[in-house]
């Protein structure tokens, strides 16, 4: 008997849930279907006013879940406290992993969504998450934000517009992606060429068609000064480095310096960053200021200091992780060039898992990290 009250009780609450969300989703539908149609712009926006809805949750943690229907007001946080918990994000739970964090700014988004916040906050929203999304690679998150980032530019709503639109020109370079959304994107940042961070990406885009390592990794470090620059254009800098390496063992003949393989590859970058940083240390933001004059900007380079012993052994060991055979010379690495031609190679990516690939499971990840036993 418990059993069935139990049962019957649960069916209760289900029943009433149900209704619950059917009169939620009710509230949000106008009465008759043609009640728009005679509208006035002002009418119809006042009635969207009327339907929106209102949070009045308190919580600045808050997991996100897919809505499968019309969105409770008890579980919806209104402007205020997402503001709170932005801030929360940005600072105390900074640390947190890119899971966590995804986790909660998607929340955030939703909550916004759902409320029709589309100001500068929901931007500040969108810019945060793009780019906690570039700091940890994923792309396709990244594009989700920078492409609604875009329309809210469009409609007037304040933000970060010029880096925005510098990451849209670099994403479109690194992926390849064609179109006219593309063509729209690339006019408007010829238009705006005077900027700094928008000559800049134009400058690595045409670099990357170009297959010009030495400009792409001198911009490379040059990159930091508007922001997450880099970590687009890492996106293919192995592939720069590749293409240049088998060009000089194409063209060079016998061996190639691994000194200048080391320098023009851009393996002392780490160490001009520093330098660069140094400089400008006391000197306010990097590359933000713009007089808005319509002249085409200085792209903004770096020349990279030469090669340590540390970075040149760095390079060797790239060099024979992709098949290079890398010989003495009067002392000297160098690239042997014939013998190293056919035999170079884009070694696999261990850290690359392809999405919904069903044979990777915990034996596998354990036997690749040798405490599988079976």
């Amino acid at each position: 008997l418990r059993g069935r009250e139990r049962a019957t009780m649960s069916s209760a609450a289900a029943a009433a849930a149900a209704a619950e969300r059917k009169k939620r989703m009710e509230s949000m539908m106008l009465s008759t279907a043609g009640t728009m149609e005679n509208q006035t712009t002002t009418e119809k926006e006042q009635t969207w006013d009327a339907l929106t809805i209102k949070g009045t949750c308190e919580r600045l943690e808050k997991s996100y879940f897919r809505l499968t229907s019309a969105p409770d007001p008890a579980t919806v946080r209104p402007q205020p406290v997402l503001e709170k918990s932005l801030a929360r994000l940005k600072s105390a739970a900074k640390g947190e992993s890119y899971h966590y964090l995804t986790d909660q700014l998607k929340a955030l988004r939703q909550d916004c969504t759902v409320q029709r916040l589309r100001n500068a906050f929901t931007a500040e929203v969108y810019e945060h998450h793009a780019r906690v999304a570039l700091q940890n690679d994923d792309l396709g998150e990244f594009n989700q934000c920078q492409t609604v980032l875009k329309t809210l530019y469009g409609e007037g709503v304040e933000g970060e517009e010029m880096e925005f639109l510098a990451y849209r020109v670099l994403y479109s370079a690194v992926t390849g992606v064609t179109g006219s959304n593309i063509n729209t994107v690339l006019a408007t940042a010829c238009a705006m060429r005077s900027h700094p961070a928008i000559a800049h990406a134009l400058a690595v885009r045409s670099a990357l068609k170009e297959d010009n390592a030495v400009d792409w990794f001198r911009l490379r470090v040059a990159a930091k000064k508007f922001g997450l620059g880099k970590e687009l254009m890492d996106v293919r800098t192995e592939e720069v480095r590749f293409k240049h390496v088998t060009m000089m063992a194409t063209v060079c003949k016998p061996t190639v310096p691994v000194t200048h393989l080391a320098h023009v590859l851009g393996f002392s970058g780490d160490r001009a960053e520093e330098e660069m940083d140094a400089k400008a240390s006391g000197c306010g933001a990097l590359g933000g200021e713009h007089d808005g004059e319509e002249t085409a900007a200085v792209v903004p380079r770096e020349t990279l200091p030469p090669p340590s012993e540390d970075e040149e052994a760095a390079c060797v060991t790239w060099l024979e992780e992709h098949g290079a055979v890398v010989v003495d010379v009067a002392g000297a690495k160098h690239v042997d060039s014939k013998e190293s031609l056919p035999k170079l190679f884009v070694p696999e990516d261990k850290n690359a898992v392809a999405h919904g690939d069903q044979t990777l499971d915990y034996a596998d990840f354990l036997a690749s990290v040798g405490t599988f036993t079976g």
